[in-house]
């Protein structure tokens, strides 16, 4: 219920006392009351999960009174309309979810990524310019790894990774192999999160083996980074070897253009290090971590609620548990301002009593 009440104002539904809001809930599981749009919007703000994974079909009336022909040269002629300047608009849509989804989480932009994604998957299916299909394609497989990395986030696995799926297949259309070794390598962990982390470090050397035939630099870092942390969930050192190697291709200049979906300079490669030499227990963690602390945009408020949880491993592996409840307690806190689900249940497995 806590969920419900954090997300209730965003969909302006005012919830009673806990007794009530139990006996609603109630009726919706049982079939007895039919939730309103509002109802169902909160439920899929709070969890994460589309109107059908929740139950909730259209069993009324179709008002769609055109023939299957008529339909189709409706898609068609919607579909030509699209040009390259209302293109780069859906993209800069799609990134400017991606800054709010860093600042406010995942829950409470995932339902607008879906939409997104509905309208890029119809405009792709019904065009008929190659460039122009192609060129949707590419926005889709950008949006299509969003809302995966946000399903993940509120921990709705299956549909991440449906959506990575999605990711992937939109990419082999554009032609893009940069794209396609970036859903690959996010897609990665959903693997991790399913405890399948052999078939994990084989998806990301895929995913590298196609960046190394034209991929920019900054890509093959992040491919690095993301086979260094596979590595150290397996409890292989050869994480830290691979982070070396990671840092020897991360360029001078991060910003870069082209991959608007990929946030790597020296402050979070110092994050991700951190992130790793916690999980196979070495103490110099915390040297990254704390430098990667004071120079983090902290924008980034669930990789900041992450990096804190890794803080607070690190210094309890160190014996230094009141320094490691100060992290945990300010991690918690993060966390549940954007409603990820996948860093609570990381703060949860440290097992610190804040």
């Amino acid at each position: 219920m806590a969920v419900l009440r954090r997300c209730a104002p965003q969909v302006g539904i005012t919830l009673g006392s806990d007794k009530s809001l139990k006996t609603t809930i109630s009726r919706h599981e049982n079939g007895r009351v039919t939730p309103g749009e509002d109802w169902k919007r909160l439920y899929r703000l709070a969890y994460g999960r589309t109107d059908d994974e929740l139950g909730f079909t259209d069993t009324g009336p179709s008002d769609d009174v055109q023939s299957p022909a008529d339909d189709l040269r409706h898609r068609i002629a919607t579909a030509r309309r699209v040009d390259m300047g209302l293109i780069r608009q859906m993209q800069h849509q799609v990134h400017h979810i991606r800054l709010l989804d860093r600042r406010l989480g995942a829950a409470s932009l995932l339902e607008q990524t879906r939409t997104v994604i509905t309208t890029l998957n119809e405009l792709v299916t019904y065009s008929l310019q190659p460039s122009v299909r192609a060129a949707l394609s590419a926005v889709l497989s950008d949006a299509g790894a969003l809302a995966a990395w946000q399903a993940l986030d509120v921990g709705a696995v299956r549909q991440a990774w449906d959506h990575y799926e999605v990711a992937k297949a939109a990419a082999r259309e554009a032609g893009s192999a940069v794209l396609l070794a970036h859903a690959m390598g996010e897609q990665v962990y959903t693997l991790h999160d399913l405890g399948r982390l052999t078939e994990a470090l084989g998806l990301v050397r895929d995913a590298q083996s196609l960046a190394a035939k034209a991929g920019p630099r900054l890509l093959v870092s992040w491919l690095d980074a993301v086979e260094a942390e596979t590595q150290a969930a397996l409890g292989n050192d050869a994480c830290r070897q691979t982070f070396d190697r990671s840092a020897a291709h991360l360029p001078a200049e991060t910003d870069d253009p082209a991959l608007p979906f990929i946030a790597l300079n020296e402050a979070h490669h110092a994050r991700w290090r951190g992130h790793c030499l916690a999980q196979v227990g070495d103490t110099e963690a915390i040297d990254y971590l704390t430098t990667a602390l004071d120079q983090m945009d902290h924008s980034f408020v669930r990789a900041t609620a992450g990096l804190r949880c890794d803080l607070a491993q690190a210094h309890a592996t160190r014996g230094d548990l009141d320094e490691a409840r100060t992290q945990i307690r300010g991690a918690r806190l993060l966390a549940n301002q954007v409603g990820s689900v996948r860093q609570r249940r990381r703060i949860a497995r440290v097992g610190l009593a804040a």
